[in-house]
This record gives structure tokens, C-alpha cells and sequence, in this order.
């Protein structure tokens, strides 16, 4: 079973990757809005640092020995690894 402070990285670690797609996603329809350079700008920053947290989060979990691995694209599910202990967490995105 994973511990309290791992689940919380886990959470964290799938909620930027769906933030960061989210961000992605709504960048494309930016160029219809008259500030949309400022618009985009920004979500360049935002996604820059959300990587950076990602990549970090990533870290802490890896030296925990757990990995979070998404299954489709059409649904979003998220496994997490580790060793011989697999468990399932599904997350929804409203689009």
C-alpha cells in the first residue's frame, strides 16, 4: 500500500499533467482574442514552471520507487508502480 505523503505526490504528479494538457489545449484557440500574445505568453511561462514541478515531483517519486504511467488518452487512467504493487486512480477532465 502507498503511504499518505506518497499519495499526495501522486495526486500532485496527475494533476500537473492534466493542467499542463489543459493549458496546452487552450493556447490553440488564443490567436481568436485580440491580447492573445499576453495570453500566450503566459501560459508559456505557466507551462515551463508546471514542468519543472513535474519533472521534480517525477524525482521524489522515482526515489520512492513508484512511477505514475497513463493508460489511454480517451479516458484518463493513471497507474502507479511500484515494486509488485500496482494500483489504479482515475481521473476525469471536462472539456
Amino acid at each position: 500500500m502507498i503511504k499518505h505523503d506518497q499519495q499526495i505526490h501522486v495526486h500532485k504528479a496527475i494533476i500537473l499533467e492534466l493542467t499542463m494538457r489543459t493549458l496546452e489545449r487552450n493556447k490553440k484557440y488564443m490567436s481568436q482574442l485580440k491580447s492573445h500574445f499576453a495570453f500566450e505568453l503566459w501560459i508559456d511561462e505557466e507551462l515551463r514552471k508546471l514542468h519543472k514541478d513535474l519533472r521534480d515531483v517525477n524525482r521524489t517519486l522515482g526515489m520512492h520507487g513508484l512511477k505514475v504511467m497513463e493508460e489511454t488518452k480517451k479516458i484518463d487512467e493513471y497507474f502507479i508502480r511500484s515494486k509488485g504493487n500496482n494500483q489504479e486512480l482515475r481521473y476525469s477532465v471536462f472539456t
